[in-house]
């Protein structure tokens, strides 16, 4: 079977693969995420109270192994979680383009009939260059001692 024959066989060949092609581009939109350069790095500090709904003689402290956690885009869980090192830095490496919800839990400092044990401490950040190093900085969560 020389070449003429192959194409005369299979006429619409050339206009299938060109169909795939296209469809694949189409599929491959790139969401926030794991698989890209782009760095998200920042702090947690700790805020030490004696009396959790009164913030006079409060210490603070980095915050070590504290639990951070980060949502890609409109994505309603946590895609990630990275703990603290000793001096309260946490980073999430290799994030493509796109928005990003950071999060640690914190004690309520409301008043104890709030009933809500813990709260959320949130960050919204967007990276827009693939190579960005994007600085939270400090993130305070609460303690009572």
């Amino acid at each position: 079977m020389n070449r003429n024959q192959i194409f005369e066989w299979h006429p619409n060949l050339v206009w299938i693969a060109g169909l795939a092609c296209t469809i694949i581009a189409i599929g491959c939109t790139r969401t926030p995420g794991e698989g890209g350069q782009a760095v998200i790095h920042g702090k947690i500090e700790v805020e030490q109270r004696l009396v959790i709904t009164n913030p006079s003689g409060a210490v603070r402290a980095p915050a070590a192994d504290e639990d951070v956690f980060i949502i890609y885009g409109d994505r309603v869980g946590p895609d990630d979680r990275v703990q603290t090192n000793f001096d309260g830095e946490f980073a999430f490496y290799g994030m493509r383009t796109g928005d990003y919800t950071v999060y640690v839990y914190s004690e309520d400092t409301l008043p104890a009939f709030n009933n809500a044990p813990k709260i959320a401490i949130i960050q919204e950040v967007t990276v827009v260059d693939r190579d960005e190093a994007l600085d939270l900085g400090v993130l305070r969560i609460f303690e009572d001692i």
